[in-house]
């Protein structure tokens, strides 16, 4: 059941936890490898610096942001751990478990969660929570899964949209432009 606007303000009005997927939603989906000189595989991501000041101003503004994604990057924790990012689980494919796993400890009900999927690992919580949002860019049962599909593609500024949503909705968008006047 895809929103309508008045009710996707509606929903981002209640909201007090946000939570992503990293891979298809902050980046690309693409993932670097390179093997370093002890033989460690290292890989990099690419997260999109919209995305990134999106997940910062929602944590400033009092929300409390979340990751749940199935592969670990130590690149993306620290970056994460920087914007403030207060949930961050990585190699979990059990995304449901940590989904009701963060709300139990924030006491949150799922009409006040907002989770960010694109692909199939994330049907489960997005099935689970207020506000289900996918990129344009995902797979096509989460796509469908979604009250709501941004404009942007994963890792193009998807979490940015949602954000700014979330924040006008809620009134605070001013006082974020209002840093840069």
């Amino acid at each position: 059941m895809k929103l309508s606007s008045a009710t996707l303000r509606a929903r981002a009005r209640k909201l007090r936890l946000v939570l992503t997927d990293v891979d298809g939603v902050l980046t690309s989906g693409a993932i670097y490898h390179f093997v370093d000189t002890t033989g460690e595989l290292v890989e990099f991501k690419a997260v999109h610096s919209q995305d990134s000041i999106g997940l910062a101003w929602l944590a400033e503004s009092g929300m409390i942001t979340g990751v749940i994604s199935g592969r670990v990057s130590k690149g993306v924790e620290a970056r994460l751990k920087i914007l403030k990012v207060k949930h961050i689980y990585q190699h979990r494919l059990d995304k449901a478990a940590v989904l009701a796993e963060i709300m139990t400890a924030e006491d949150v009900s799922p009409d006040e969660v907002a989770y960010v999927g694109d692909d199939l690992p994330d049907l489960a919580p997005m099935a689970r929570v207020g506000l289900a949002v996918a990129p344009s860019n995902s797979r096509p049962e989460v796509l469908a899964a979604a009250h709501w599909v941004t404009k942007a593609r994963g890792g193009e500024g998807a979490f940015r949209e949602l954000a700014e949503v979330i924040l006008k909705s809620r009134g605070l968008w001013d006082s974020i432009l209002a840093r840069y006047h």
